[in-house]
């Protein structure tokens, strides 16, 4: 018997085991991508308050904290979801879309600050 047919109890309850706790790992890892934008942001903030590009350094400091937030808060909703409905499959194309557009964005950034260094 399966871990997902396993749990089933007298009154046909089907909801499915999760061994392993990916939602809570999946939650975990888009804490750890926010973590990291806030610090990358800071990193290029930093370069570009020291190369006296005050007004890219502000503009990257409040995009990349935007950008953060954001992914903070996509993660959470997204463990949230699952917490509601934990049987159905969950398919993300479109949280993967965003950090891969918000990860790009900033590496862009990045790429601009050292350049105008």
């Amino acid at each position: 018997m399966t871990p997902e047919h396993s749990r089933a109890g007298a009154s046909g309850d089907t909801t499915r085991f999760d061994p392993g706790l990916a939602r809570d790992r999946t939650a975990l890892a888009w804490t750890r991508s926010a973590l990291s934008m806030l610090a990358i942001g800071t990193l290029i903030a930093r370069a570009a308050f020291e190369a006296d590009l005050d007004a890219l350094a502000v503009i990257a400091a409040v995009a990349t904290l935007a950008l953060a937030l954001l992914t903070w808060r996509q993660g959470n909703a997204l463990y949230r979801d699952r917490a509601v409905d934990g049987s159905q499959p969950h398919h993300q194309p479109g949280a993967l879309g965003f950090l891969v557009s918000v990860t790009l964005l900033i590496a862009f950034v990045a790429l601009v600050v050292t350049v105008l260094i």
